[in-house]
């Protein structure tokens, strides 16, 4: 481990406590005040790590950067008792004294905080020790920042702010543990999005399907969606021919103010897009005609044992039913989304029987729930030439090289969204437990609190896609099935989906509440969360949990323009050179 010339001494530890941000219980951070000499050419930033000495030899505790304030000792005891000629004087000496640069009186104070990690001659571990007040404190040089920071052999996602080195994080483990990008509106969430996205399919063999309701991806992506084997699905009917196509298509998108001037050659290239066949209409059935799985079957066994009008006699025999069917899917070892078929109709006619021993009439209850399903068993499906949910999910399984990586699903009606966002989490999920894969896919979710808000409502649907996105955070990984989230509020979503993510983005949050959500899941000292507000457009901070960096240490970066890759393919008039992040 090697570090920068200059030393600090650790003055003073500090405890501060808060309430939690939702006020249930408190927080604990501790702070560590550093002084170090003032020099002009002091290499120190927000987020730069140091090193102090513990109780133990040879062992030093990893402190990151959350603040520093220059101080004068000639200013320490300076108010307002103090009359005005006194302070302009003292102030005129001070102010010469920071030009000169050689005054003893003057220091910078940083403010520090571990993040749970020791130094040892053996490497770096995770842990805790304390620290020796008055010790002397160094900042890691540029190497070892790097060392401990930066996976090795990872792809390239931007620059280290203040370090001027690329930041390599491990994409594929990122993606395993899940993803999220969080700030408010104008940081550059898209950009950032469809950047990290550019180097997934440029640097994994994962699929990436994208949920778009802000009509936007398909220009962020458009030299991905020419390069790749890509698709855009939408619910909206574009004209067969290819001109009259993507003038409509450049009507309802949404054109950054960069590629304005690119506006004729993007719908060139659209046109493409249309001429390859590349955009479809995917077709959305009506409301409550999507098939019976045996999941349904059973929720209505027991709507009918919960029904006040079923007649009190019969509760038993749908009890009855129940048990059988569970015993039967039991056997059979039938998952609950399975679609239903004509394989219970064994159970059917011993129901009939059972009803006619107990003497039921025939119109009873339980006889007309028993014919209402005969007759949807032995009812045949049509077949449809429609591009539907059900079609889409094998596309997306579909391990042939020639199938597309990339699709980007446009849907303009939120509560139609939100419906597709279901059911094809659902079929993918389902198809994939019954035909296992490795091949990773990511799914992407924009305006993620349209699809899990923390308050759901049956009636918006977004109950049903709030359920869909918590199974494939808590259970996708399982299948290699994983997911990227973007939102400007932590406050309006699903929490038990926000403790899912392993890796999140984080830009500019403007209310306490978000970041306080954040430095309470990663365990971050509020002052680093603080030092987010400073940040400019394009500008984040990276907070990993076991997942994209070799250790858990946040790291403020610039992320590169995405629309800068496209304008260049633009230009080009040809599909950017993948993107190889080394």
């Amino acid at each position: 481990m090697e570090f920068e010339p200059i030393v600090g001494r650790l003055r003073e530890v500090r405890v501060t406590t808060r309430p939690t941000a939702d006020g249930r219980s408190s927080v604990t951070f501790r702070n560590f005040v550093v002084e170090m000499p003032y020099s002009k050419d002091l290499n120190l930033n927000v987020g730069a790590l140091l090193a102090v000495e513990t109780i133990r030899s040879n062992t030093y505790l990893i402190l990151e950067v959350a603040d520093y304030v220059p101080v004068h000792y000639g200013m320490i005891n300076m108010d307002g008792s103090i009359p005005k000629e006194i302070r302009d004087q003292v102030m005129e000496e001070v102010s010469k004294s920071w030009k000169d640069g050689n005054s003893t009186e003057m220091w910078i104070d940083v403010f520090a905080y571990p993040i749970g990690y020791i130094a040892t001659p053996e490497g770096f571990k995770k842990g805790y020790l304390p620290p020796l007040p008055g010790s002397p404190v160094r900042i890691l040089s540029r190497e070892s920042f790097r060392e401990f920071v930066c996976a090795r052999n990872g792809v390239e996602i931007g620059k280290v702010i203040g370090e001027d080195i690329p930041l390599t994080v491990d994409l594929s483990k990122a993606m395993v543990y899940h993803m999220g990008v969080f700030a408010f509106t104008g940081s550059g969430k898209s950009n950032l999005t469809a950047s990290i996205i550019r180097r997934i399919l440029n640097n994994t063999n994962a699929k990436v399907v994208i949920f778009d309701v802000s009509m936007e991806y398909s220009i962020l992506l458009l030299d991905q969606l020419l390069a790749q084997r890509a698709e855009i699905l939408t619910t909206d009917r574009y004209s067969p021919n290819p001109l009259d196509a993507s003038r409509k298509f450049m009507r309802t998108h949404v054109i950054p103010e960069e590629l304005e001037k690119f506006r004729e050659n993007i719908r060139r290239r659209v046109e493409e897009l249309f001429t390859s066949g590349k955009i479809r209409t995917l077709y959305i059935p009506p409301e409550g005609s999507m098939g019976l799985t045996f999941e349904t079957l059973l929720e209505l066994v027991k709507d009918q044992i919960d029904d006040k009008y079923t007649a009190f006699a019969q509760k038993p025999l749908f009890s009855l039913m129940l048990r059988k069917l569970d015993t039967f899917m039991r056997q059979n070892r039938i998952s609950k989304d399975a679609p239903l078929d004509d394989s219970i109709l064994s159970i059917l006619d011993e129901m009939e029987n059972e009803g006619r021993n107990a003497g039921l009439k025939e119109n009873s209850s339980l006889f007309s729930f028993i014919s209402s399903l005969r007759s949807y068993i032995n009812t045949e499906v049509e077949e449809s030439e429609e591009y539907d949910v059900e079609k889409l999910a094998i596309d997306i399984l579909d391990k042939d090289e020639s199938s597309p990586r990339l699709f980007i699903l446009e849907l303009q009606n939120l509560e139609e969204s939100r419906e597709v966002v279901a059911s094809l989490l659902e079929e993918v999920m389902s198809r994939r437990k019954r035909s296992f894969s490795t091949s990773p896919i990511l799914f992407v979710l924009d305006e993620a609190q349209e699809f899990i808000p923390f308050d759901t409502r049956q009636r918006d649907k977004s109950e049903l896609s709030s359920n869909a996105v918590e199974k494939l955070l808590r259970h996708g990984r399982k299948y290699h099935l994983h997911a990227l989230i973007s939102t400007q509020r932590l406050a309006y979503l699903n929490t038990n989906v926000l403790q899912q993510l392993h890796t999140y983005f984080i830009s500019v949050l403007p209310r306490p509440y978000d970041r306080q959500l954040v430095s309470e899941t990663f365990g971050i000292n509020d002052t680093l969360l603080d030092r987010t507000l400073d940040l400019e457009v394009g500008q984040w901070l990276l907070v990993s949990f076991k997942a994209s960096l070799p250790h858990d240490v946040p790291v403020f970066f610039t992320a590169p323009n995405n629309l800068e890759e496209v304008r260049r393919a633009l230009e080009e008039n040809r599909p950017a050179n993948p993107v190889n992040g080394k």
